[in-house]
């Protein structure tokens, strides 16, 4: 999906869209010759979440209530701050990075086989692309601020659908009561402080950080959880190839992908190309 974009400057995009997909949890926005696929994608990325129900008759009634609290803990421009304390500078960090790979990459980069390349120190990606390509550093900064800046107009316009969408969910799951008492506190000085820190707190450095803690534990994890799936799937049966199909099988599978069933014979892998695969 990022097909179009030059090979050094697809990290910068891709993080846009990590930090677009972290505030959203909607798919990020692809070249323009992907668009439907990127909508099938989005389409089933909302269907993850299910429909939501209509409300009752007495949650609309705490409606105007809920979107005052919702103003309270999300006013106006709170995804832009977002985006300024938290994009920004993760999206500066990855330049840094960027800036100071290993020369090792320079191998990637000419596609030169490991045993041709003679590395003889620690230079960077940055002294490379400067032989390379003199405006890297040009191009990777307005990489970088395009990025943000798109990010940071996309999330402003989607925001009052946000907020809408927070005070239904607030409106089902307060009671008026609640919602009043929660409003009345938003009012007081520490309330007011906790309400407009509520949604940004969740992005402040020392929480992104925390999350890095995820990352070991979840490699440490991943053997047993492997070695789990592989024991309770030990039963299953294995997937077949089109030459072992039924007459009918195959012309059902041909019907329902709409090819011949000689175009599925004709595009059976072999044995050993699917080999090669993994």
């Amino acid at each position: 999906m990022l097909k179009k974009i030059p090979t050094t400057l697809k990290p910068l995009v891709a993080a846009g869209a990590f930090a677009l997909v972290s505030f959203t949890s909607a798919a990020p926005v692809a070249a323009q010759d992907d668009v439907s696929e990127d909508m099938r994608a989005l389409e089933l990325m909302g269907s993850m979440f299910g429909t939501p129900q209509p409300l009752t008759a007495e949650q609309e009634s705490r409606l105007p209530v809920a979107q005052l609290v919702v103003g309270q803990i999300f006013p106006e421009g709170t995804y832009a701050k977002m985006m300024e304390e938290t994009m920004k500078p993760m999206m500066d960090g990855i330049m840094d990075t960027m800036m100071g790979m290993p020369a090792s990459e320079l191998v990637k980069l000419t596609g030169l086989p490991y045993d041709q390349v003679d590395l003889q120190s620690e230079g960077t990606i940055g002294e490379a692309m400067a032989i390379m390509d003199p405006d890297y550093q040009a191009r990777a900064k307005i990489g970088t601020d395009m990025t943000v800046a798109m990010v940071t107009d996309l999330m402003t316009e989607i925001e009052p659908s946000y907020r809408a969408g927070l005070a239904r969910a607030y409106a089902v799951r307060f009671s008026e009561l609640e919602l009043a008492e929660l409003s009345a506190f938003f009012k007081t000085p520490t309330g007011a402080h906790y309400a407009a820190e509520s949604m940004l707190i969740y992005t402040d450095p020392q929480v992104m950080s925390a999350m890095n803690e995820m990352m070991p534990a979840m490699m440490e994890m991943m053997p047993i959880m492997i070695g789990g799936m592989e024991e309770a799937m030990a039963g299953l049966r294995e997937p077949r190839k089109y030459s072992a199909l039924s007459r009918t099988e195959k012309l059902q599978l041909a019907q329902i992908l709409g090819v011949s069933p000689a175009a599925l014979a004709d595009a059976e892998p072999a044995d050993d190309a699917e080999a090669e695969e993994f």
